[in-house]
């Protein structure tokens, strides 16, 4: 179990790690070894932490800066997302305007300098 005073190091830690297992899976095409169980328990737990983050007013960016994520990556992620709970794409419309996360996201990013 980890200490309350660690886990934000421990979290940063295995985010940089993570990432970098992730970007030199992708360059060498060795995605098959990573096992789809494992992608969708990080996946799962990531998606809870930031909407809990969001749902309790804190702003955050979703990707951090140089992420190299694409549009097309994005619109895989999240019709995979919808598909698995079971949500329409038009009920969206819905969720975004009685959910904070737009304004929140529009604050956050007014904010930030622009990257290239």
């Amino acid at each position: 179990m980890l200490k309350p005073e660690h886990i934000g190091d421990t979290f940063s830690s295995l985010a940089s790690d993570l990432s970098a297992l992730c970007a030199e899976s992708i360059e060498a095409g060795r995605l098959n070894e990573i096992p789809n169980d494992a992608i969708g328990q990080v996946f799962a737990s990531i998606v809870r932490v930031y909407a809990e983050k969001s749902q309790s007013g804190i702003s955050i960016r979703p990707f951090a800066r140089n992420s190299g994520v694409t549009a097309t990556d994005v619109a895989i992620g999240c019709l995979a997302m919808l598909d698995a709970a079971r949500i329409e794409l038009f009920e969206l419309g819905a969720w975004q305007r009685f959910h904070s996360v737009n304004r929140a996201m529009g604050e956050a990013t007014s904010k930030q300098p622009e990257t290239e």
